[in-house]
């Protein structure tokens, strides 16, 4: 009875020439190509995070290159780390959708809701300044925040400087003077929301008061 030939760790690593400096092993899975004085191994089997063929080294010499073909033989498949990200991802979601309702993991979603359509439609600018204002706003105690930065920003509306100025007023409170009221509405600024405002007239002209001097409260 014939006895069947097995190949040997020789074999593994033999290679064959195929010019400009390359190698390749005869299964055609490795191949060995220098790179700025070295050697780097490409496995045509694996992937890197980027599904490209997997490029092992460099090393400084065509053993060290043969020696990490053995190597890779006879170890696991590298595994890519974006494709494990990608898993943990999906089994967070999972087990967030089906968690009871107020447990740690339901919380995931309520804490990570999706953006609103309006603030990914704006250019990239303009959806920065859409989550700076919508984060000063909610700083600041506005109900509705999202409401008054797409006012502001899709509206042209000056939606903010309208809720300063209320704001201002509620901070004067009701023992508030008409002159000090007065001087608050006709030139203003709120450094919280970044925003200014002043008196003017029908033609947008600003309008300067003369305010008599407050009386002391007695």
């Amino acid at each position: 009875m014939a006895k069947t030939k097995t190949a040997g760790p020789h074999e593994d690593t033999a290679l064959r020439r195929l010019g400009g400096g390359r190698w390749e092993t005869r299964d055609g899975r490795f191949t060995i190509e220098p790179q700025s004085g070295t050697w780097v191994v490409i496995d045509a089997e694996q992937a890197d995070e980027l599904g490209l063929l997997l490029v092992r080294g460099p090393f400084g010499s065509l053993t060290a290159a043969k020696a990490a073909i053995t190597a890779a033989r006879s170890s696991l498949p590298a595994e890519s780390s974006l494709e494990a990200r990608a898993v943990a991802i999906r089994t967070r979601d999972a087990s967030a959708l089906a968690a009871p309702a107020g447990s740690p993991a339901s919380s995931v979603t309520a804490l990570s809701p999706p953006e609103p359509t309006w603030i990914a439609e704006l250019a990239p600018a303009e959806r920065r300044r859409a989550r700076r204002l919508i984060d000063r706003l909610t700083a600041a105690g506005a109900v509705d925040a999202e409401g008054i930065a797409r006012r502001d920003i899709v509206g042209d509306v000056s939606a903010t400087a309208a809720f300063a100025v209320s704001r201002a007023i509620n901070e004067l409170g009701a023992s508030a003077t008409p002159a000090r009221l007065a001087r608050l509405l006709a030139d203003g600024s709120d450094e919280d929301l970044g925003v200014r405002w002043r008196l003017v007239d029908g033609d947008g002209r600003g309008i300067t008061l003369e305010i008599s001097p407050e009386a002391p409260s007695r």
